[in-house]
């Protein structure tokens, strides 16, 4: 059922400009309402950081805490004493509020974390995030209301009914819930906010933000001790890939506002030049978005005034579809050093058809040589154990992999399924895939310790061989590059189990770290570069490695 909206945007929207004029509290307010922003598996959570800013900037009496961090196929369970933790934390706090940022990978985890909240408090719970916005009715499961779509306008609504004494957030407009009958009330969206600039940067260092991971809690930041600089320039995409949460959003949002959104040039670079002055070590930035470097004006306006601002060096991704040579020409001047696109599948009829993503391969291949003539780096995503794939598909990939500019940076993912996404519609009525493989626990155990590819060494079928010979080519050395010829040529077992056998050494060494092969690898690399006579490059690597150590 839907219920009348009594929240104003307009009035929201004026209040949301009022905050981002008002410097943050330093010290914690007394007698206020009292907040708590959990982010599951994620310390570097935009949606968190930035809403803990949010509210601090509102005087609001905010806490943050990072509830495990998003370890790739490595995430470690959440443990007693971390619960613990955490109920510790919220009996100190005694919050008013507590909001929960949840992906559908972390459904389980959300579950076990509200269990706990609701152990020590009776505040009202409110979850955000991709799957309260994708599910809203599956999230009320879970929580007491459910933010859907973007969150910024609910939460400032959330705070003035936090000042005016009343824990009851029911006629907010996007904020859904339940009534009396257990009924759910649908309460619409708010509309997406056009300009970007009015919300704060996200907050780094700064007070009562929590870290619970590896059995332990720590207060101390540890994004201020890292290299990467990582930003968000804009919001939204153009493209609706099958497999994307953006082919669920962008209908979704649909007359709800421009969807595709930057912030500008000058307030991107002052959240950059911020962050430097906080991070001591940091020597790169990171866009991490679908739109940066798209716009021709904006483009060329940022270029212009990252270089004059002394900007550090950066990288970013885009859709191959959307690079133009002019505006990488313009960003290499102002550092540009990276770009990472993804390819997702090496046939062009798998890419359009089924992945719904453009571009042909040719014009994959055009775009990377580009870059490379340019100076860039070029860093692609491939989708592996997709079983719309075929061993001539994964031929096609080995042969434009190889076209590609060398050395080729490559990141090989797992073929993931998430409800309601059109590939997984697809997938389920093909028979590919059950209902049993969309269960929360699957999801969650399929995405945390198999999210980057983790080859299938046990079968020596021609497509699993042809994907494990993929999985090596971030190796490319010669031999991997002659097993991948070799075995697109032909079937041979003995190949095969070679292939196999130097992907699981892969997949031990470069994901697992496993001490005995990582000190082998060591070795065979010193005495190759003794016995090429390449004393430079074992002095190079020497002095990195010790570089890394102190």
């Amino acid at each position: 059922m839907s219920m009348p909206v009594s929240s104003d945007t307009d009035q929201t929207l004026a209040q949301l400009a009022k905050v981002a004029a008002t410097p943050p509290w330093t010290s914690s307010p007394a007698g206020g309402p009292r907040v708590l922003f959990i982010s599951l598996y994620c310390f570097k959570s935009f949606p968190v950081r930035g809403f803990h800013q949010l509210a601090r900037q509102s005087g609001i009496d905010s806490h943050a805490v990072f509830f495990k961090d998003n370890l790739t196929n490595r995430h470690t369970p959440i443990t007693e004493d971390e619960i613990g933790y955490l109920k510790a934390l919220l009996r100190r706090i005694d919050p008013d509020m507590v909001a929960v940022s949840v992906l559908a990978p972390y459904v389980p985890a959300a579950r076990r974390v509200i269990a706990a909240v609701r152990e020590i408090t009776d505040a009202p719970v409110v979850a955000g995030g991709k799957h309260p916005t994708i599910s809203p009715d599956e999230a009320l499961g879970y929580a007491d209301y459910v933010c859907k779509g973007e969150g910024e306008l609910v939460v400032l609504d959330l705070f003035e009914r936090l000042r005016a004494g009343s824990r009851d957030f029911s006629g907010i407009q996007g904020l859904w819930h339940r009534d009396a009958e257990g009924r759910t009330v649908d309460m619409g969206q708010r509309m997406l906010i056009q300009d970007l600039d009015l919300i704060p940067f996200e907050a780094y260092g700064e007070p009562q933000m929590h870290f619970i991971e590896y059995g332990r809690l720590y207060e101390s930041d540890p994004e201020m001790e890292a290299e990467e600089i990582l930003v968000m320039a804009g919001r939204g995409c153009v493209y609706m890939c099958s497999y994307c949460v953006n082919s669920l959003l962008i209908p979704m949002n649909r007359g709800n506002g421009r969807f595709v959104r930057l912030r500008s040039p000058a307030n991107v670079i002052a959240q950059v030049m911020d962050r430097m002055a906080r991070q001591p070590k940091a020597r790169f930035a990171s866009f991490n978005d679908e739109v940066f470097g798209v716009f021709d004006d904006w483009t060329r306006e940022f270029s212009e005034a990252y270089r004059q601002a002394g900007g550090p060096p950066f990288n970013c991704e885009l859709v191959p579809k959307l690079i133009k040579e002019k505006n990488v020409r313009a960003l290499v001047e102002a550092g540009l050093y990276e770009m990472h696109f993804g390819i997702q599948s090496g046939s062009d009829e798998i890419r359009t058809d089924v992945l719904k993503r453009p571009g042909k391969n040719v014009e994959l291949l055009e775009k990377a040589r580009m870059l490379a003539e340019c100076g860039v780096q070029v860093q692609c995503d491939l989708i592996l154990g997709n079983p719309f794939d075929t061993a001539e598909a994964q031929e096609e990939s080995i042969r434009l992999l190889a076209a590609m500019p060398q050395p080729l940076k490559l990141n090989t993912y797992l073929m993931q399924y998430f409800p309601h996404y059109p590939l997984t519609e697809r997938a389920l009525k093909e028979g590919l895939i059950s209902a049993a493989d969309l269960t929360e626990d699957k999801v969650a155990d399929r995405t945390l310790y198999n999210w980057i590819y983790k080859p299938d060494v046990t079968h020596f079928d021609r497509k699993t061989i042809l994907e494990n010979c993929i999985y090596l080519i971030p190796w490319n050395t010669a031999l991997v590059w002659w097993l991948a010829k070799r075995s697109c040529e032909r079937s041979n077992p003995v190949l095969g189990a070679m292939v196999n056998g130097l992907a699981a050494w892969r997949y031990q060494l470069d994901f697992c770290a496993n001490p005995a092969l990582v000190w082998l690898r060591r070795l065979w690399l010193v005495g190759r570069m003794a016995a090429t006579g390449d004393l430079g490059g074992l002095r190079r690597r020497l002095a990195a490695r010790l570089a890394r150590s102190t």
